[in-house]
C-alpha cells in the first residue's frame, strides 16, 4: 500500500510523520517522531554549526527510517529559520543531499494554510469561532476560523527563539521583560486585534508545539484525545508556576519535558499576552498543526 510521508522542518522541532490513506480517506499513522533540533537556537538569523550538524544526522536518522518502507511518497517542508538564516543555503543544500528531494521553502501564510489545513480534520474545530495559534521557533501564526471556514490568518516574526534573544534576560523572567515582550506581542498583532475587535472566540486553539505542555501538565502525559480543553483558571495555575520558576526549578516541574525549559517561559508569556487581548472563552490544544495539513493537501493533489 502507497505510504505518504511529510518531514517539517521547523525552526524549533524536526517532525517526520508516515501514514497510509485508508479507503475512506483518512489517514492512519503508522510512525511519528519529533526531534528537538533547536535551530532557532541564538534567534532565526543564523544557524549555530552545533545546531546545523545535529540538524542534519537528524534527517539522516530519518532517511534511515523511510527506508524501511516501500512505495513512500516525501515531502519535506521548511519553516521560518530556512527563510531567514543568513547560512540557510548551506544547511539546505546538505539536507537535500541527504534526503535526495527538494525541500519547500514555505512562507509564514502558507505555513497557516497548510496548519488550517491540518486542524480542519477534526470534527470540533468545525463550529464556533475560533482562533487558532502555532507557535515555532522563528514565527508564530494565527488563523482565525468561523463554523469551519478560515475567515483571516497572519504569520508573525515572534517564533520562541527570537523572543528568548529578544527578552528572557534573567532567571527567573523579570516583571519589566514580561512587560516588554506583551507590549512587544501587542504591537506586532494591531492588524489581527481589529479583525478579532468584534469577535466572540469559543476558543484560542494551540496548534501542537508548546501548547502541548498544557495538556502534560494540567491532565498528565497518558492523556489521550483528539482536541483537549483548558480551563483559563487552569491556564493561569500553570502560567504563574512556570514564569515564577528559575531554570533549575523549571527542570523539575512534573509535565515539562526537559527540552522545553529554556524557552517555555517567553512562549508562556506569549499566550498570556494573547488570551488577555482576545478573552475566549477556553484554550484547546490541537494535536494535528502543519504536517497533518500537508497530508491533506498531498491526497488532495493525487486525485
Amino acid at each position: 500500500m502507497k505510504k505518504y510521508a511529510v518531514i517539517d522542518l521547523g525552526s524549533n522541532t524536526f517532525h517526520l510523520l508516515i501514514a497510509e490513506k485508508m479507503v475512506d480517506g483518512s489517514f492512519k499513522t503508522i510512525f511519528r517522531k519529533r526531534v528537538f533540533t533547536i535551530l532557532s537556537d541564538g534567534g532565526v538569523d543564523f544557524i549555530k554549526e552545533e545546531r546545523l550538524l545535529f540538524g542534519l544526522e537528524t534527517l539522516r536518522e530519518f532517511k534511515e527510517i523511510l527506508s524501511q518502507y516501500q512505495h513512500v511518497w516525501l515531502k519535506v517542508v521548511g519553516t521560518a529559520v530556512l527563510r531567514k538564516a543568513k547560512n540557510r543555503h548551506i544547511f539546505i543544500e546538505a539536507a537535500q543531499n541527504i534526503l535526495n528531494t527538494n525541500i519547500e521553502i514555505i512562507g509564514g501564510l502558507q505555513e497557516a494554510d497548510y496548519i488550517f489545513r491540518g486542524i480542519m480534520t477534526l470534527p470540533a474545530m468545525r463550529n464556533g469561532s475560533h482562533l487558532i495559534m502555532d507557535i515555532g521557533g522563528g514565527s508564530t501564526e494565527f488563523i482565525l476560523i468561523q463554523n469551519g471556514t478560515k475567515i483571516w490568518s497572519n504569520s508573525y516574526s515572534m517564533g520562541v527563539g527570537i523572543l528568548y534573544e529578544k527578552f528572557h534576560k534573567t532567571e527567573p523572567i523579570s516583571n519589566n521583560a514580561i512587560i516588554d515582550l506583551s507590549a512587544f506581542a501587542k504591537d506586532l498583532i494591531q492588524d489581527m486585534l481589529i479583525v478579532l475587535q468584534d469577535v466572540s472566540l469559543d476558543s484560542l486553539t494551540g496548534a501542537s508545539g508548546s501548547f502541548e505542555v498544557l495538556q502534560m501538565m494540567s491532565l498528565g502525559p497518558g492523556y489521550e484525545s483528539d482536541l483537549c480543553t483548558i480551563e483559563i483558571e487552569t491556564f493561569d495555575t500553570i502560567y504563574q508556576r512556570i514564569v515564577q520558576s528559575d531554570y533549575l526549578q523549571r527542570t523539575q516541574l512534573k509535565g515539562l519535558p526537559a527540552e522545553r525549559v529554556k524557552l517555555i517561559v517567553v512562549g508562556m508569556v506569549l499566550k498570556n499576552t494573547i488570551i488577555q487581548l482576545v478573552q475566549p472563552k477556553s484554550i484547546n490544544v490541537s494535536p494535528f498543526a502543519l504536517k497533518e495539513g500537508v497530508l491533506s493537501e498531498m491526497a488532495e493533489n493525487e486525485k
